[in-house]
């Protein structure tokens, strides 16, 4: 133990007399070589990320905020920061300042730090730091494998806590702050044709897990969706259920308020990746030329129609549709058919949907969801009923939502099914009536034709 004392005091001696005595030159040389000595004995490395790099936000400082924090509830820390807002789904954990945490990546251990402190000056502005120590013959492992793999498990982290919101994107580049969507609809709780409904769920996961074949095959990874059918047939709660299995942001997009075709670009490129963008009743929000009917507009009407078809399709697919990743455009309508086929084709709607009058199979889902029952003896009933009647499932499970008792409530629908087909024969008879007194009045061959279509419906 005397031995240990007597060399530390020799080291104090000799670095007074070095200080004392040596020119400075001399003495910042033999330091500088004195530290390169003691670095060789040294077998740690550390890495260090600043919040700004050279005034843009680090990535890696980033991917540091988040990435420890899914590990901080698990292990044994003295001081966990722990955050909820409102732009998170789940519980946030972080490092609070000067602490540290050991991370295990391929039995190697990674040992975190993380520090704050206040600049000096009359701007004060705090700084923020990550410290990174490893190793120093894993380095190549964590530039070239860890820290990648942070990266990538951030951006994960970042996509799972994330709150769906709704953007409404209209008047040329201004658009208003967004709002959470809070809207419950899944995929599990939608009321569709059980076929229908995993064909779709498959195709998104199929879309979600293909960056790389579209790259590969020269596509843009992008998706477009055409829900088209009767009113209220659930398209918009379909659109939700999408948003929330993909937890993609919503961009509504009217084409009535949208001044002309650069504005439609510009609206493109502001739309984030991996977002959903809705365009609602495409056939009505604004008028096109069908280019196959061979019928020019005229000049007045062109100036009023201010964003062309030709604008809308470049939307679709045009060069500036290559610029993000992972967009999904939907387009809803009533009337399929009053859409212009360029619109329809393959690459700029990859897949219509036919949303339909609630079927029996709906309707079971239903029955699940608002009466916990998956059969009953008046289900046959109603599945007798449900063809004859165009009922949507939003109609069916208001009806459903009337009482918690699964006979009473089904007894109410079936009421309700009843009650809307004798509505559906008054109407015929009634004109069959009309039919008969325009005939007593007068002898129109127009009013025989009728009649005698009025008979052939009457008794099929």
């Amino acid at each position: 133990m005397n031995s240990v004392w007597a060399l530390l005091a020799s080291i104090a001696l000799i670095r007074t007399t070095l200080s004392n005595y040596l020119p400075e030159k001399l003495r910042l040389y033999i330091s500088a070589r004195f530290e390169e000595w003691t670095r060789r004995f040294n077998t740690d490395e550390t890495m260090v990320f600043k919040d700004y790099q050279s005034s843009k936000m680090n990535q890696l400082f980033q991917a540091a905020n988040l990435y420890p924090g899914e590990s901080l509830p698990t292990i044994s820390i003295p001081r966990v920061t722990v955050e909820k807002t409102e732009n998170v789904r789940n519980l946030t954990f972080s490092m609070e300042k000067n602490t540290e945490m050991i991370d295990v990546y391929e039995n190697i251990p990674m040992k975190w730090k993380y520090f704050s402190e206040y600049s000096q000056g009359m701007s004060k502005h705090e700084i923020r730091w990550y410290e990174l120590s490893f190793h120093k013959e894993y380095k190549s492992l964590v530039t070239k494998c860890y820290l990648p793999y942070i990266l990538e498990r951030a951006n994960k982290i970042k996509e799972r806590n994330r709150v769906v919101q709704l953007h409404t994107a209209a008047h040329d580049f201004s658009t208003p702050k967004p709002v959470i969507i809070q809207h419950p609809m899944t995929f599990e709780t939608l009321a569709m044709d059980g076929n229908l409904k995993k064909e779709l769920v498959e195709d998104l996961d199929r879309f979600m897990n293909s960056k790389e074949y579209y790259q590969q095959i020269g596509k843009v990874w992008k998706r477009g969706y055409l829900l088209y059918g009767p009113p209220g047939t659930g398209k918009s709660s379909l659109i939700a259920a999408m948003a929330n299995h993909l937890n993609f942001d919503i961009y509504n997009l009217n084409l009535s308020a949208v001044s002309s075709d650069f504005v439609l670009q510009n609206l493109l490129l502001s739309t984030a990746n991996r977002s959903i963008l809705v365009i609602e009743d495409i056939d009505c929000s604004i008028k096109f030329q069908n280019r196959e009917s061979g019928i020019e507009q005229p000049i007045k009407y062109q100036q009023q129609n201010k964003v062309t078809l030709s604008g809308l399709l470049n939307f679709f697919d045009g060069i500036l549709s290559c610029c993000g990743e992972g967009k999904i455009l939907v387009a809803t309508t009533n009337y399929k058919d009053r859409i212009d086929p360029a619109l329809l084709r393959a690459g700029r709607m990859d897949m219509h949907i036919y949303l339909t009058y609630c079927t029996f199979s709906a309707f079971k889902q239903l029955a699940l969801r608002y009466l916990e029952i998956s059969d009953h003896s008046l289900f046959h009933h109603i599945q007798k009923l449900l063809p004859k009647v165009k009922v949507s499932p939003a109609e069916v499970a208001g009806e459903l939502m009337k009482t918690r008792d699964p006979k009473a409530s089904m007894e109410g629908l079936i009421k309700h099914l009843e009650e809307k087909m004798a509505t559906l024969k008054l109407v015929p008879s009634t004109i069959h009536l009309f039919l008969r007194h325009q005939i007593a009045k007068s002898m129109n061959l127009q009013y025989h034709f009728l009649w005698h279509v009025m008979e052939l419906v009457w008794t099929m």
